[in-house]
């Protein structure tokens, strides 16, 4: 492009004519401007066209939850069998993951670490582990046979009332600011002052966005009474129910994933809160750490209908594998932290996850041939995993076309000039 214009500059000061002169003139600022426009729009096309708030809708399979059920090898022998099946149809779309463990024939396994043996525990025994390796015991219930009992601790960490409001509104609204009130009434109105403005604040500029959201972040409030039903969800966040001594507030978004820290007490106000909330908004900035971009999701089920209304909202399906990839890719990439948010946040560089570009687009995924919906269902909007992606070559052809067109008139225009001299 430097060349070419080089060259209108010289053809300008080779025209005697002053009106041939003035025309080559046009013809090169015209060129000009077509260069920055094209320039700019292959550098919008080519940059990173998902939200925050959108990666947190894909789920790669980073940091499960695992649920280890160890038991002994003088039980039943069929035990293992049925706790597997039924393992399987309970946790199948969720993101717990379940491992059975036989206390006497793998004392060496990682798992074992997270068994008590001196409380004297009976087996059989559930642990929850999160994925920064904190564990929860959980009871069956004295239920009998274990089967029951089992069936019933699963759906309890994979379900409360306050969880199934947070991934609801999660795919809802814009995210959800989730305030767990303390014992002390005058702080608990505090924290509720603090977490209204910051849901105004946001909601106010949210037209600012760099893609539009229909609601606002919603504010989930977990009172006192409500604390001993959500205990797997306290315990999700680094707290027990009978500790809660002070009101805690943390921001959820897409697929129920906490962002930022858990603020307690006097941090939570509206400059802290919004400055986490801003972020979900934000473009997602390759050099974003992963950590902002895939947090941690909160054990719970995530079915066909909740996957349907999450690719209605969004206009396309966040686990169609070339969207997987994409993200993947990002991901790998990431490294430093959110500029301006500190909460102690230290530096550092993401490795790219093994295979991670393979896992995402696995082979029986990708050569899925999906059958037709039925009548009544609603058509699926186009994926701009498989539309966008061929966006920036358009824009260089275009550009391409574009500069053609302008160098056939003035060829035109030079050899309309010589003929005349």
């Amino acid at each position: 492009m430097c060349v070419f214009l080089t060259g209108l500059r010289r053809q300008a000061g080779y025209c005697a004519d002053r009106k041939a002169r003035g025309f080559v003139v046009i013809l090169r600022r015209l060129a000009f401007v077509v260069c920055i426009l094209g320039c700019l729009e292959i550098q919008g096309a080519l940059g990173c066209r998902f939200t925050v708030r959108e990666t947190g809708f894909v789920d790669l399979g980073y940091d499960p939850y695992f649920l280890y059920c160890y038991v002994k090898s003088d039980g039943k022998p069929d035990v293992g069998s049925i706790l597997e099946e039924a393992a399987q149809e309970e946790l199948a779309e969720s993101n717990v993951r379940f491992e059975l463990i036989n206390a006497d024939e793998q004392q060496d396994d990682p798992a074992m670490k997270h068994l008590d043996l001196s409380r004297g525990v009976s087996f059989p025994a559930l642990v929850l582990v999160s994925p920064d390796g904190q564990s929860l015991g959980l009871r069956t219930g004295g239920v009998q046979p274990f089967a029951e009992g089992f069936r019933s601790a699963v759906r309890e960490v994979l379900s409360s009332p306050k969880r199934r409001e947070i991934v609801r509104q999660c795919i809802d609204t814009y995210a959800v600011l989730l305030l767990i009130e303390g014992p002390d009434e005058e702080e608990n109105k505090l924290a509720r002052e603090a977490a209204a403005a910051a849901v105004e604040r946001v909601g106010a500029e949210m037209e600012f966005l760099p893609k539009p959201v229909s609601h606002p972040p919603a504010l989930v409030v977990v009172d006192s009474n409500s604390l001993a039903d959500e205990k797997v969800l306290l315990w999700s966040l680094g707290l027990e129910a009978g500790q809660v001594d002070a009101p805690h507030a943390a921001i959820l978004y897409g697929r129920a994933r906490w962002m930022g820290p858990l603020f307690k007490g006097e941090q939570i106000t509206e400059d802290n809160l919004a400055a986490i909330l801003f972020v979900v908004g934000d473009t997602c900035e390759c050099g974003l750490d992963r950590r902002w971009l895939q947090g941690t999701m909160l054990p719970a089920a995530w079915g066909r209908e909740l996957q349907e209304l999450v690719a209605k909202n969004l206009g396309y399906d966040p686990e169609n594998p070339m969207v997987k990839m994409e993200i993947g890719s990002i991901l790998g990439r990431g490294g430093a932290s959110y500029p301006g948010v500190g909460y102690g946040y230290q530096e550092l560089v993401i490795e790219p996850e093994p295979n991670a570009a393979l896992e995402a687009v696995a082979p029986e995924e990708a050569n899925v041939v999906e059958e037709p919906e039925s009548a009544g269902a609603q058509e699926t909007p186009a994926n701009p995993g498989e539309v966008d992606i061929y966006r920036p070559i358009g824009v260089m052809a275009f550009g391409a076309i574009g500069l053609t067109a302008i160098i056939a008139v003035v060829g035109i225009a030079v050899a309309v000039r010589r003929r005349r001299i």
